[in-house]
């Protein structure tokens, strides 16, 4: 019989070098190695900003650490009034124009530097004449105070990172937040554990810290213009509201159950909703990188914005599950991890982790929205849905307690996400406004 050559018989395999070549190559253009890139650095932070949290609450105790969290949960909530959406005016504008950084960069500043101390007193205000907290008024704003420069400036920087497209290097300075936060608790809780030393710690660690962030940026991306453009001032108005509503729905809770609980069912419940914070990253890591790309495909109008969003929604809704699952872990591991003392943690966090799908529906509705030109549409839900949050959350513990709050608030995300997503489908693309 005739023998038939096969022409791929003496080829040369592929090298490894020209697989991982190609494989790079598969994966860029789906989008997922910048996702793996920005992840990488990203989880390596929650990690440490993990031990952070648990070398914190081990330190102070339960009940201290109850205390503690209330400040926190007020810094967060006030925590993008600061600023008034100067951040996202950046993103908004560079995506666009690149030669708009500088102005923007300055106007960005400025609005932190007139926003941070007024903030900063709305908060003391709130936690000394109506939560009535054990801890020195004195020491609640510097709490406050710091907290809320670090948390502003750290998340400026990465915005205008991402607007660049450096989401790796964005990623990066989110690790160098979380590092250096964990070095200071590590070194000052070996040495003591009383919470007023620590608030004094940390507020000296902020400040340095935002100095270089602030020094970093400029070396990057040049100088800040220092400008302020009144026209732009609305918009921004409506991303800061959008913002605090959201940091709303995931702070408020502890603020509320600061007058039914004790500090110790504080204290636990407090540690629980930091492991659904910790859970937030890789849908946060996901939407750094798609949100520039909204106001791309928005100057087309919300059908184009649309239609970006469902191709997006496998990825978000992975990202979702997948931190809900990890809350869910993390969280039978609390006592292990924290103490015993805190031992009700496992079971508050394993029920926050439902909240985790909610969320990213949330997210990719409300960015269609923004990208769309719809940002004060997206508010308006936002701020009507943080004074619903609350609400709903107080009769929630008047009734039951803190299981009673855990089920409002997963009931009222699930609610919340149905209603970004039948807002943005049932608008037209005649009404965009860019």
């Amino acid at each position: 019989m005739p023998v038939t050559l096969d022409p791929q018989a003496d080829a040369v395999p592929p090298q490894p070098s020209a697989l991982f070549a190609k494989a790079a190559q598969a994966l860029s253009r789906h989008g997922i190695w910048r996702f793996v890139r920005a992840l990488i650095p990203t989880a390596a932070s929650l990690a440490i900003q993990f031990a952070a949290f648990a070398i914190t609450a081990r330190g102070l105790g339960i009940e201290e650490f109850g205390r503690y969290a209330v400040i926190l949960g007020l810094a967060a909530i006030g925590l993008e009034l600061v600023g008034l959406g100067g951040a996202d005016l950046l993103v908004r504008g560079v995506s666009r124009d690149r030669s708009q950084a500088g102005p923007l960069f300055g106007q960005m500043l400025t609005l932190i530097a007139l926003s941070l101390p007024v903030v900063t007193l709305l908060g003391w205000w709130i936690a000394t004449a109506h939560l009535e907290s054990s801890i020195a008024p004195s020491l609640i704003l510097v709490a406050i105070a710091g907290e809320l420069l670090i948390g502003r400036i750290a998340s400026s920087t990465e915005l205008m990172m991402v607007a660049h497209g450096d989401t790796f290097l964005a990623a990066c300075v989110r690790f160098c937040t979380a590092f250096v936060r964990f070095l200071t608790a590590a070194i000052y809780f070996s040495l003591g554990k009383l919470l007023e030393g620590w608030i004094l710690a940390a507020f000296a660690q902020a400040l340095l810290l935002s100095i270089i962030y602030v020094g970093l940026a400029a070396y990057r991306y040049g100088r800040p213009r220092f400008s302020l453009k009144f026209q732009h001032w609305r918009d921004g108005l409506a991303f800061s509201a959008n913002q605090t509503a959201r940091a709303s729905q995931s702070n408020l809770d502890r603020v509320i159950l600061s007058k039914f609980a004790t500090d110790a069912v504080l204290g636990a419940y407090s540690a629980g909703s930091r492991f659904l914070q910790l859970g937030l990253f890789p849908l946060q890591v996901v939407t750094r990188i798609l949100y520039p790309n909204f106001f791309v495909h928005g100057e087309k109008g919300i059908g184009a914005a649309r239609a970006y969003a469902v191709r997006c929604l496998p990825a978000l809704l992975a990202a979702g599950i997948g931190g809900g699952l990890a809350v869910a872990v993390a969280g039978y591991f609390a006592p292990t991890i924290l103490g015993q003392e805190f031992a009700a943690s496992r079971h508050f966090s394993m029920l926050l982790s439902l909240c985790m799908p909610f969320i990213a529906l949330q997210y990719l509705a409300a960015d269609t929205l923004t990208g769309a030109g719809f940002q004060h549409i997206r508010a308006v839900v936002f701020g009507v849905a943080a004074i619903a949050f609350g609400l709903i959350m107080a009769s929630g513990a008047a009734l039951g307690g803190v299981n009673g709050v855990l089920a409002a608030l997963i009931g009222a995300h699930a609610i919340l996400a149905a209603i970004l997503w039948a807002i943005a489908w049932s608008i037209q693309d005649d009404k965009a406004t860019i």
